[in-house]
């Protein structure tokens, strides 16, 4: 059985991943963003999207997934809520709540959902296994953004 000191730490860890995968999207552009997502993801990162439909397999297509969006849309606002983390020996889930505000072909959108993560431990560290991107649906702003 794990004792609470070490479940505590392995969250905080955890919690620390999730912190550089969003830091590298939010305010990291080009390699600095590729090379920060790499250390965060295992090769054979599955990705998943809304109704949990496949959306693409391996770390290359996972940090990808996240230089399309930032170099589509304009991001105006990212909240992001703490995570729930749950460890079970060398796998943990985490999931929060998210909202975003972006400009993408002129028109201004807020979407709200959830991220869900698996990770596993490898080589003494973390890695992202598994994410599913799960949208709320969008609401559109009722002016265009020039």
């Amino acid at each position: 059985m794990t004792d609470q000191p070490t479940i505590a730490k392995e969250q905080a860890e955890i919690r620390d991943v999730l912190a550089r995968i969003n830091g590298a999207w939010t305010k990291l552009r080009g390699e600095a963003m590729t090379a920060a997502l790499n250390e965060c993801f295992a090769e054979e990162i599955v990705m998943r999207g809304p109704g949990f439909v496949f959306l693409g397999k391996g770390r290359d297509s996972a940090v990808q997934s996240y230089h399309d969006f930032v170099n589509q849309a304009e991001v105006n606002s990212v909240l992001l809520d703490e995570p729930q983390v749950d460890v079970a020996g060398q796998t943990a889930t985490a999931q929060y709540k998210w909202t975003i505000t972006y400009v993408l072909n002129g028109q201004e959108y807020i979407e709200r959902g959830h991220d869900v993560f698996v990770f596993a431990r490898r080589g003494g560290k973390w890695l992202a296994i598994w994410r599913a991107l799960l949208p709320e649906q969008a609401e559109i702003s009722s002016e265009a953004v020039n």
